[in-house]
């Protein structure tokens, strides 16, 4: 009888886990971050600083929180040229479209870090987590490149 009943309870755990695998939705296996990084510190007492990096996803999602224990903020920024004044805005969330790349790149898009912790050096990384409405948390280590990179490795 005992056996019968491990069986039973057996067979509803595996039916559970294979009901919980086929739930529709977007995990961090499904999202791609790749080409990060971040320009050093142009002066030892800088406290801010920028992260830049693509975000490609096969299922529509939002990114909603940043993080980093480098600095005090971390938030999402756009920055324009309007009739040739660069001005930069806070965003609250950005929509990722599937299949379309989402490219944080100096002068447009990026992850503005606000104050910075310790200055950021040309070979360290520092650490990323970025929150998705339906992804969740992703860890992202971001090399730091030098003060004019316009990606790791490219030169100063």
């Amino acid at each position: 009888m005992h056996k019968l009943i491990l069986e039973f309870a057996v067979a509803i755990a595996l039916t559970l886990t294979a009901i919980l695998t086929l739930t529709t939705g977007v995990n961090a296996s499904d999202l791609v971050v790749n080409g990060a990084f971040a320009r050093a510190s142009p002066t030892p007492v800088a406290t801010t600083g920028a992260v830049y990096l693509t975000i490609t996803t096969a299922e529509a999602d939002r990114l909603i929180a940043i993080f980093t224990p480098a600095a005090a903020m971390a938030h999402l920024h756009e920055s324009k040229d309007e009739n040739g004044v660069m001005k930069m805005k806070m965003l609250e969330a950005l929509d990722i479209a599937p299949g379309q790349p989402a490219i944080l790149k100096p002068g447009g898009m990026h992850i503005m870090l606000m104050g910075l912790k310790a200055p950021l050096k040309k070979g360290e990384t520092i650490p990323l987590e970025l929150t998705f409405e339906k992804a969740g948390t992703v860890q992202v280590l971001v090399p730091v490149g030098g003060v004019a990179d316009q990606a790791v490795g490219s030169g100063d």
